[in-house]
């Protein structure tokens, strides 16, 4: 197998790459076989998302699973923070087919240890990306007996655990944006539990994404859910990407609520609980954000973006919460393992405590202007990063791409772990400021 294709697949925490493509069901096939044999268990949890071509995807690799002679324990279609859930619960390794908030034509897969421990760069990948390249037997793919196991159940029963129906009020009123994606599957019975009061849009799974791209990142998807909320008077908004394991908050007023804005009030949230609470945060987290839960004495471990290293930084310093601004929340009694579903309820239990609307309890923790994630396709990250560093008069930090604080601003640019672009935050004075930082930097690229 051409090395060179596996380098385009396989990213630094996970498998993805254009269905047919790049990523074929004889690639698919070797790859489930190789994550048999990484394994130690006989077993293998398997869920998808709704992609059209999730059906040939799973006959693959399932049939490779087989093939090294495992067992399948088939979930179905779910969020992907289901398969990790019930990786812990039932201390079973699993994987879940998605591209996550990539467009319709690509697939992937998200892969995860026995107890839900990350699979990574520096965690398993790059040796089960060594054992597709060895691979050397025969191919036969078959159609797997998609026959689900009632599993789902322990995860409700375990959400459950984690947030009691009775600390949410119904009175909160909500709009959610489903995004034709995996959180569909499951919302129903989510509602039956927490009897919520929300107002529907593309809560129909459906992997043409006919209405707009899964992808919440891009505040372009987000203007109908903006316009559900605000028509409606509704408390808040809340859009899921593809595999639903992130979700992207609105306020009252049709604001963007940042993932570094939500880290700080759920640890503010938390620390109100635990006064040695521990978070985890990624190197593009608001600077303003780390100030205010430093004044709060909260203890605060830097690392670099991606639900891998995150999750492995949590598991060796025992860390409670985990944050990132691309809105991946962690949690220490989830496994360690992030989940949109479990955010959402943690969100609407601190607001069911408060008095105040949303906008308004933003608005207390006096946030600086910022630019939200800002995408640059490019040729070349790598010298394009060294462009960016060249007309900036300063002393970066290079734990994750180029990272520059300075009075009048801050940023953070790295590059995309799936995709050929360079993203870019930044905080400052000013919009002005912000402006010329991202103008600076674009015409540099």
């Amino acid at each position: 197998m051409a090395k060179n294709k596996l380098d385009l697949i396989f990213k630094s925490y996970d498998i993805r790459g254009v269905y047919g493509d790049t990523l074929t069901r004889e690639v698919a096939f070797k790859i489930g076989y190789a994550f048999a044999n990484f394994v130690e268990d006989d077993s293998i949890l398997i869920g998808h998302d709704g992609r059209i071509s999730y059906k040939e995807m799973l006959d693959a690799i399932s049939s490779g699973i087989i093939s090294a002679n495992k067992n399948i324990i088939y979930i179905g279609l779910v969020p992907t923070d289901i398969i990790y859930s019930l990786s812990g619960l039932l201390h079973k390794p699993g994987l879940i087919i998605t591209a996550s908030h990539n467009p319709k034509d690509y697939n992937g897969l998200k892969l995860c240890n026995t107890g839900a421990l990350p699979i990574g760069e520096n965690s398993g990948l790059m040796e089960i990306k060594g054992l597709v390249e060895n691979f050397d037997n025969n191919i036969e793919i078959n159609d797997l007996n998609e026959t689900t196991s009632n599993l789902i159940d322990k995860y409700f029963e375990h959400i459950k655990t984690l947030v009691q129906p009775d600390m949410i009020t119904n009175k909160l009123r909500f709009g959610i944006d489903g995004g034709n994606g995996a959180i569909g599957s499951v919302f129903d019975d989510l509602d039956t539990i927490y009897s919520f009061n929300y107002s529907p849009i593309y809560l129909e799974v459906d992997g043409n994404f006919p209405n707009h791209p899964a992808d919440p990142s891009d505040e372009k998807n987000l203007e109908d859910l903006k316009n559900l909320v605000v028509e409606n008077n509704l408390d808040f908004g809340v859009a899921f990407d593809g595999d639903a394991d992130r979700a992207v908050f609105i306020d009252d007023k049709g604001n963007v609520i940042s993932g570094s804005m939500m880290t700080t009030l759920i640890s503010d949230y938390l620390f109100k609980e635990n006064n040695n609470l521990k978070v985890v945060h990624n190197v593009n987290v608001s600077p303003h954000a780390l100030k205010v839960l430093n004044d709060r004495n909260i203890q605060l471990y830097r690392c670099k973006v991606g639900h891998s290293n995150i999750k492995k930084m949590m598991r060796e310093i025992d860390a409670d919460f985990g944050g990132e601004h691309s809105a991946h929340f962690y949690y220490k009694e989830n496994f360690y393992a992030d989940s949109a579903i479990l955010t959402l309820l943690i969100f609407m239990k601190i607001i069911s405590t408060k008095d105040e609307k949303v906008s308004s309890i933003f608005e207390n923790y006096k946030f600086p202007p910022s630019s939200g994630e800002v995408n640059f396709t490019v040729d070349d990250v790598q010298e394009s990063l060294k462009n960016v560093e060249k007309v900036f008069d300063v002393d970066f930090d290079y734990l994750d791409g180029l990272t520059c604080t300075t009075e009048n601003f801050w940023f953070n640019i790295r590059g995309s772990n799936t995709e050929p672009k360079l993203r870019v935050n930044v905080e400052g004075r000013s919009e002005k400021v912000i402006t010329e930082v991202l103008e600076k930097i674009s015409s540099n690229i």
